[in-house]
């Protein structure tokens, strides 16, 4: 038997999400010689899979290509790629906290530096911290994926950068010039009938998966994503709204 611990977190007490990510797991693995034998939700939102038969390791492979998988401390290196959830937004002026879920030998979360942030997102402009998570919507629960740089047992610090396809996605978003809406904790059939239900399906182009629970949706260019917010708020009462503006953003780097 082995145990497989996944990078996804899932942002909802609900037993209903609970019980669809445990089907999700279960079908995507269906055709393996295998057999889940214990599904456990961690209290910080994560989860674990215990696995057991011939085709355990080539299992644990799949769901890890699906979801990603959580390291030790010890385990990570230089250079290493991860999936993580910012966790302390705005709380400090140094940088931004991402929890990638390290739980062994201790709890350790990811910093992404000021110094960092600048370098990839600002043109290395003395943005401060604050107006960065401001304008690219960086805020508690959004995923990203990590390049790391550091990692120390010792120090128990890891800091890291955003990876090659973080910034792309990034640039990419910039260069379409789209007003886009993050939405974290609802499905991506929760967001479709929202838009249904309050007419708006017409203001947006897409919805992009970017977790399990987390989306974000592309408005049409006379569409304001700080206008749906109060609209799909009242739908999606659970769910947490943030705007990523490429206007607001090219606003702030010329201000700097």
């Amino acid at each position: 038997m082995i145990k497989v611990s996944l990078a996804t977190k899932i942002h909802t007490k609900k037993r209903e999400s609970f019980r669809l990510f445990d089907k999700e797991v279960r079908d995507a693995i269906k055709d393996l010689d295998v057999s889940i034998s214990a599904v456990i939700f961690e209290e910080a939102g994560y989860v674990t899979i215990s696995l057991k038969g011939d085709d355990e390791i080539a299992a644990a492979n799949y769901l890890t290509s699906l979801y990603g998988k959580r390291a030790n401390l010890g385990e990570l290196k230089e250079g290493d790629i991860v999936k993580g959830y910012i966790c302390s937004s705005g709380k400090v002026g140094f940088g931004i906290f991402v929890d990638i879920g390290i739980k062994e030998p201790y709890a350790v979360d990811a910093l992404l530096p000021m110094y960092a942030l600048r370098e990839q997102l600002t043109e290395n402009k003395k943005v401060p911290v604050r107006k960065i998570i401001d304008s690219f919507g960086l805020v508690n629960n959004i995923p990203l994926e990590l390049t790391i740089v550091k990692a120390s047992i010792g120090l128990k610090k890891i800091e890291a950068k955003l990876s090659q396809n973080q910034l792309e996605l990034f640039e990419r978003w910039m260069e379409e010039s789209l007003d886009r809406l993050y939405i974290v904790g609802a499905f991506e059939n929760e967001i479709e009938n929202a838009l249904t239900s309050t007419n708006h399906e017409k203001d947006i182009i897409s919805i992009e998966k970017l977790g399990w629970m987390e989306n974000i949706i592309s408005c049409k260019f006379n569409t304001s994503a700080k206008g749906l917010i109060p609209i799909l708020g009242r739908v999606l009462p659970k769910a947490k709204f943030e705007i990523f503006s490429p206007s607001r953003i090219k606003k702030v780097l010329k201000e700097n």
